[in-house]
């Protein structure tokens, strides 16, 4: 009996002693699952927010990115740091400027006067490169994370293309024209013609889409557009020539129901289902389609490429100079600047003004202003120093002119545009010659309509120097321009217009069109214009971006230059017209291919930027 108890009593003890075993095993278990658990929480948590940190830093590169962009576009050096805001995150980035050795360096951007990195492609056109280390640090709790990239700006002075928009770029001329050299539109591009339109170049870009229509009349599809087949350097008269045209809405017949062969011919067409575009009749969508029509012609060995492409092939915008460049001042930084608008004129009032001088007035050796009431006029150097005494006489009078498109009222005075007229020729013969070949010209107290005001350049077609002439309003070209011992030259304003040597300066409300003789007109061309809407009235096009006020049938207007739409205008706003305007030229229009050696460029010549991304790490 003694023993059956011990047996019992030895069996309750292990039970016992079991239990204890399997409860301190499961609290064990729970506690190493526990710390697992939150171990894992902790790593989670450090890997979310880890995460986040180098979602911001990279967000901040691109946002520094950006800003190199557009400050070395306006032709200032970037900012050395800065914090930028993403989703409520400050995040703090450094940009550096290095040389190409990738040693850090204070060098400016070429505008700035300092030596540019300069590549050349195979056509003769010039990249101008600085490259910047960009660096950004994000914190997020506890966690931080820090991106770094190079970079590279790459600048191409605007006048290395025949023909850049900005805005959406329309040619649609009535008669055949032939262009030469680089077609680029930040947005989109709508080509057109009467007859033909002839693009003779291995570059036709837009970083929107390419509509082979009117942007007014969606319906309107006419004429024919040849776009030359890619070849290395379309300049050389050795390269094969050859053509595919882009075709009309007509020419395409009941493959397309809008427009012509472009941008939103996106399914492609295949006309006898077997599933493929290579059969007679069939066509490539537009992606693969525009890639392949307008390669380089069969045989060709000297390279590869493509003519046209757009948004769907990877072009991206190009960031122009901002409108404030020309204009005649801007808010000081930090509020305070040198200058101050006293009863609608400006006055110089060294560092206790409200505004400074815009970039290209701030760099101009001669600047000549009219002032509020258009009775006076004084000239000044950079350095404000006045010398209006060293102005020849006759060498700046105050005019006016009829501006049939900007006229208005009844008749007299009240039609007419008030204008500070220049003689270049008696100018040039003035120790105030600007020269760093910079002259801006302005008139005070500038409206729209009528009262846009303007400058009349005359007796140009000699020029002593490289020249680049700027005004934040309209200018009005008389004669010819820079024939005689050709140089670099740029006309950069708010309008540019065009007058012939027959121009004499009779044209009155009401009094007719006066009829153009010949004339030449050597300079690259940087002006404002109005947009068309859809549906509104045509704005008059890259055809129309020189404005004309004569009949100009059957005469010659010769542009030998490029032309350049950055803005909409600010002053010269009347929307475009011909009737009781003008009537258009032969338009011998030209890239002028003098403009693909820097060294040849107009002083101060504007730029456009990409950045692209060289590393990152």
């Amino acid at each position: 009996m003694r023993v059956t108890r011990n047996c019992r009593s030895s069996k309750r003890g292990l039970a016992l002693l079991y239990a204890v075993f399997a409860a301190f095993t499961a609290a064990t278990l729970v506690s190493v699952l526990l710390s697992t658990s939150l171990s894992s929480t902790r790593i989670s948590s450090i890997k979310t927010h880890g995460g986040q940190a180098e979602y911001l830093a990279q967000g901040a590169i691109e946002v520094a990115k950006n800003i190199v962009r557009s400050e070395v576009a306006a032709w200032r050096v970037p900012a050395a740091s800065g914090t930028t805001v993403i989703n409520g995150t400050p995040v703090d980035y450094t940009i550096t400027q290095i040389s190409p050795d990738g040693v850090a360096s204070n060098i400016k951007p070429w505008a700035m006067g300092d030596p540019p990195v300069i590549r050349t492609d195979a056509s003769g056109i010039q990249t101008i490169i600085t490259s910047y280390r960009i660096s950004a640090t994000a914190r997020v709790q506890n966690n931080a994370a820090t991106a770094q990239r190079l970079i590279h700006a790459e600048a191409i002075p605007v006048f290395m293309y025949a023909v850049f928009y900005n805005t959406d770029l329309e040619i649609n001329p009535g008669p055949s024209m032939t262009l030469a050299g680089r077609v680029h539109s930040n947005a989109n591009m709508y080509l057109g013609c009467g007859a033909t339109l002839t693009l003779n170049t291995n570059y036709v870009r837009s970083a929107g889409d390419i509509y082979r229509r009117r942007k007014d009349n969606p319906t309107a599809s006419t004429g024919t557009v040849a776009i030359r087949n890619w070849v290395a350097n379309p300049f050389n008269p050795a390269e094969p020539l050859s053509y595919f045209n882009m075709n009309s809405k007509g020419q395409m017949g009941a493959v397309v129901t809008s427009g012509g062969y472009d941008s939103q011919f996106t399914t492609g067409h295949d006309a006898n289902g077997d599933g493929d575009f290579t059969d007679v009749g069939d066509w490539l969508p537009w992606g693969p389609g525009a890639l392949a029509y307008w390669q380089q012609p069969t045989g060709y060995s000297g390279g590869t490429g493509s003519t046209v492409k757009d948004a769907t092939h990877g072009v991206t915008a190009a960031s122009p100079p901002p409108i404030e460049a020309i204009n005649m001042f801007e808010p000081g930084n930090s509020g305070v600047g040198d200058w101050t608008l006293a009863s609608g004129n400006w006055v110089h009032t060294p560092g206790v003004g409200t505004h400074q001088k815009g970039f290209y007035h701030s760099n101009a050796d001669l600047t000549i202003v009219a002032n509020a009431t258009h009775t006076g006029w004084t000239a000044y150097d950079k350095n404000n120093v006045d010398v209006t005494a060293a102005i020849p006489t006759g060498a700046v009078t105050l005019s006016s002119i009829y501006d049939a498109r900007q006229g208005g009222g009844s008749g007299g005075s009240a039609t007419k545009v008030p204008t500070m007229k220049v003689n270049a020729g008696l100018l040039a013969t003035s120790t105030a010659w600007p020269t760093n070949g910079l002259l801006y010209v302005a008139c005070n107290n500038k409206s729209t309509g009528t009262y846009a005001k303007g400058v009349q350049m005359t007796n140009a077609s000699a020029l002593p120097t490289k020249l680049t002439l700027v005004s934040d309003g309209a200018l009005y070209l008389q004669g010819d321009y820079n024939t005689t011992g050709k140089k670099g030259c740029a006309v950069i304003g708010d309008a540019v217009n065009l007058l012939s040597n027959g121009w004499t300066g009779a044209k009155a409300k009401g009094s007719g069109v006066p009829v153009a003789t010949a004339t030449t007109f050597n300079t690259a061309i940087v002006t404002g214009n109005t947009n068309t809407n859809p549906g509104s009235t045509y704005s008059g096009g890259f055809e129309n971006l020189p404005r004309f006020h004569e009949n100009w049938s059957g005469v010659n207007c010769t542009i030998t230059g490029s032309f350049v739409n950055f803005w909409l205008s600010q002053y010269a706003t009347a929307a475009w017209g011909s009737s009781g305007v003008y009537s258009a030229p032969n338009r011998a229009w030209s890239y002028d291919p003098l403009f693909n050696t820097v060294a040849n460029l107009p002083p101060f010549t504007p730029m456009t930027v990409t950045a692209v991304d060289v590393v990152c790490w």
